[in-house]
């Protein structure tokens, strides 16, 4: 088999609970940067909520401080218009260009 045009990434996703410690993300995500995926994509926050959202923080870091490429989920089920264009444009003054719509979680 040949394997040298094979891609691979990591997923990491946002704690579920509100207030929760986000360190142990950080030291994750520094880990799987040092082997050098092609990405790394970061799930969106609980329930598609964006009180507390992460998502926009951690993709921020990978991208602006570990010089990472990543892929941005955006859940939109039961998100107002006015909310998800308020994600938009913090992923794009975070220079976050890569993103997943979805639907649902």
């Amino acid at each position: 088999m040949d394997f040298k045009n094979t891609k691979f990434s990591f997923e990491i996703f946002p704690p579920k609970k509100q207030g929760a410690d986000i360190n142990s993300i950080y030291d994750t995500i520094d880990e799987l940067v040092s082997l050098a995926p092609d990405f790394i994509s970061v799930t969106y926050g609980a329930g598609g909520s964006i009180i507390n959202n992460k998502t926009v923080e951690l993709a921020s870091y990978i991208k602006n401080k570990k010089r990472t490429n990543t892929l941005s989920h955006l859940t939109c089920i039961n998100s107002k218009k006015e909310e998800i264009e308020i994600i938009i444009e913090e992923l794009k003054k975070n220079n976050i260009k890569r993103i997943l719509a979805l639907r649902g979680d």
